[in-house]
């Protein structure tokens, strides 16, 4: 993939930099970033998803009755540190936590770095509970926010939402369609579908709905 990347006259003039990586068990947080500048002048912040570490699948799970998890917190100041040592739009994505954390730093950042956010993409990332959604700052970046779904998407599903979805056709079945390599590409775009199956719809009514009938203390229990 690096040697395609760096060989197609679409990307081979992107600056890469700005990577910071944090895998840290005291506190439990698994955070990395990195920042793609583009010849046009307009940045690009990528918000990596979670690894294989137990730290990383923790704080995962932790989301469900924490917020903001320290990931979250740290993803909304590296867009600052960007933000201050940059000039031009920033466009802001990542795929599953990443993407999570991508939509919460443009919501939490300062006025001034959220002005220069053109877009914030999300793919198959968790949303938030209910008190994130109905915060200012997730309402401004709500209409810039572009959220993709694999057509039997969990993890995408999982949490609050409040901005519309665009269905990706997957190669694979299940949880599998997670992995955004099974994701078809057609010759311009990604390949696009109606709607989820109805087997997503049906898991993610049951868990929103079973996690609405618990207090946050058996959450924490639970996880």
């Amino acid at each position: 993939l690096l040697e395609a990347v760096t060989a197609s006259p679409r990307y081979r003039g992107v600056r890469v930099c700005g990577y910071r990586a944090v895998n840290d068990v005291e506190t439990t947080e698994q955070f990395a970033a990195i920042t793609f500048r583009f010849p046009a002048g307009f940045s690009y912040l990528s918000f990596r998803g979670t690894d294989s570490t137990i730290v990383g699948w923790k704080e995962d799970f932790n989301m469900a009755f924490i917020c903001p998890v320290p990931a979250q917190l740290s993803a909304v100041k590296y867009l600052e540190r960007i933000a201050a040592g940059t000039d031009g739009a920033l466009i802001l994505g990542g795929h599953s936590k990443g993407g999570n954390l991508a939509v919460y730093a443009g919501a939490f950042c300062s006025e001034a770095a959220q002005q220069r956010i053109e877009l914030v993409y999300n793919f198959d990332g968790p949303g938030f509970d209910q008190k994130i959604l109905d915060q200012a700052g997730y309402d401004a970046i709500c209409p810039r926010v572009r959220t993709f779904v694999p057509q039997s998407s969990v993890v995408g599903m999982l949490l609050g939402h409040e901005e519309q979805y665009t269905v990706v056709h997957s190669q694979e079945t299940g949880l599998t369609q997670h992995n955004i390599y099974t994701w078809d590409v057609e010759r311009e775009s990604l390949s696009y579908l109606d709607t989820v199956t109805h087997g997503s719809r049906f898991i993610d009514r049951t868990l929103k709905d079973w996690l609405a009938g618990m207090s946050v203390e058996q959450r924490a229990v639970l996880v």
